[in-house]
């Protein structure tokens, strides 16, 4: 009758190994695919960051190519201080956005 128990304590302890592999199996092929969703959201993300700091670019040479024809878009002639300090909050919005977006 020992010998019985020591074989039925065998088994349960094999059965109870066999359901932690297969846990652990289960959680590790849970990891590799949360693993490779997050590295497709990485490389999403890096595509998105080229793409903005290209944007950023071309509307940085956009906004030098006219100071460097010595025009000032702040003169007196072309807007009232209302209309100025608009602009400058509108520039300042965009800015913000363009930082988040790089930071992200």
């Amino acid at each position: 009758m020992a010998e019985i128990s020591k074989y039925d304590m065998f088994l349960e302890e094999l059965n109870a190994l066999e359901k932690q592999i297969y846990y652990f199996l289960q959680k590790g092929s849970e990891l590799l695919e949360q693993n490779q969703m997050l590295n497709n959201r990485i490389n999403q993300l890096e595509k998105e960051n080229e793409i903005l700091k290209k944007r950023l670019a071309e509307i940085e040479s956009k906004i030098s190519k006219p100071l460097l024809n010595n025009e000032n878009l702040f003169s007196l002639e072309n807007f009232n201080n209302e209309s100025r300090e608009a602009l400058k909050n509108k520039i300042s919005e965009l800015i913000a956005r363009i930082d988040y977006h790089l930071r992200s």
